[in-house]
């Protein structure tokens, strides 16, 4: 009897010791993926680790790799990799007015549509796409990393890895 009692008193401390890490680790607003009331559908100027990226849920940290959808009702949604944004797109049908990305050349936001695309940059997700606004030999237009994205065909396949890298 005493060692059931011991048992499951030690069981006790443990649950009670991973719920307390749980609260102390939490934070009061929780995650934040969503700017709520942008209007005026401009890009929402962050900072790392303030919002979450909505599809993959790691933090937005590099901002020069950062997206952002706006959606028609002002909503702003934040990703940490572009390929995220072509994912969760693929799967979350909302009226969208703009897709907006940073550039690796210009620091800044423009319209994912109007960038072109590396297939080899150390992107958060590892995907390998990275947005610069000026046309350069070896780029693709959006249209095109989007349709590779969808595919699978980016540094997570180890055959297209091998053939872009020689790895």
């Amino acid at each position: 009897m005493k060692k059931i009692l011991l048992n499951l008193l030690t069981f006790s401390i443990v649950i009670a010791i991973i719920v307390i890490l749980f609260l102390a680790l939490g934070t009061q607003e929780g995650a934040r993926y969503v700017y709520k009331g942008n209007k005026a559908h401009q890009a929402v100027e962050i900072k790392p680790k303030e919002y979450q990226c909505s599809e993959c849920n790691m933090n937005v940290e590099k901002l020069e790799y950062a997206a952002q959808i706006i959606t028609e009702n002002g909503d702003t949604y934040f990703f940490d990799d572009i390929g995220c944004v072509v994912l969760w797109l693929k799967s979350h049908k909302v009226p969208i007015v703009k897709i907006l990305t940073q550039t690796l050349d210009t620091h800044k936001w423009i319209e994912a549509e109007k960038a072109w695309y590396s297939r080899i940059a150390p992107s958060p997700m590892g995907y390998g796409f990275a947005a610069v606004e000026s046309h350069k030999t070896d780029l693709i237009p959006y249209n095109e990393m989007k349709t590779l994205m969808l595919q699978g065909k980016n540094l997570h396949d180890p055959f297209v890895k091998k053939k872009l890298l020689g790895e």
